[in-house]
């Protein structure tokens, strides 16, 4: 399945099982949105803080939604000035994770019952956006994930698009536009 051209997602993950995107558009200089995407702090999206509280999450005032939150959720992939990646492994039936880094267990490892996981943030010609792929190690594993993936996709894109509206917000203030 093609993702987004050039996204470091391609790379870690050009294949996968579930996909979520969101997108929106956001004027304003490169750094200057990556600045809002890495500043930007749960108050400021108000209705992705209360459906994360739910999960117990640490939606804490002084915590940045980006790199704190996220980041927290895998590893952080080198990936250039204008996105975030993240990996991250995971297993339903608690097997314990294969040696190695994050990166190199979702290139490498096809054992059975693993979940490997990108997402990112990353902006490119004016647009914003968020994009997670999942890829089951086996079609068991894919079968079981699949009720919990339909569960959760529609909190968590209402959670995706309040982020990324907060990070438009807080680029249009900082510019002095709004």
């Amino acid at each position: 399945m093609p993702g987004e051209s050039g996204s470091g997602l391609d790379e870690l993950l050009p294949e996968w099982h579930f996909r979520e995107l969101h997108r929106i558009a956001v004027e304003g200089a490169e750094e200057d949105v990556m600045r809002a995407v890495y500043e930007t702090t749960w108050p400021e999206a108000p209705l992705a803080r209360a459906l994360m509280a739910i999960t117990k999450a640490d939606v804490s005032a002084g915590r940045r939604i980006v790199p704190d939150f996220l980041g927290g959720m895998g590893e952080v992939i080198p990936s250039g000035g204008t996105e975030f990646l993240f990996a991250g492994v995971q297993s339903p039936y608690d097997i314990p994770r294969p040696p190695g880094a994050v990166s190199e267990i979702i290139r490498d490892c096809g054992d059975p019952g693993i979940l490997k996981i990108g997402m990112n943030v990353r902006y490119a010609r004016g647009t914003l956006t968020t994009e997670t792929r999942i890829l089951a190690t086996d079609e068991r594993t894919r079968k079981n994930f699949l009720p919990y993936w339909l569960l959760i996709r529609f909190g968590s894109g209402l959670t995706r698009m309040s982020m990324l509206r907060a990070i438009r917000r807080r680029v249009r203030r900082e510019s002095g536009r709004g």
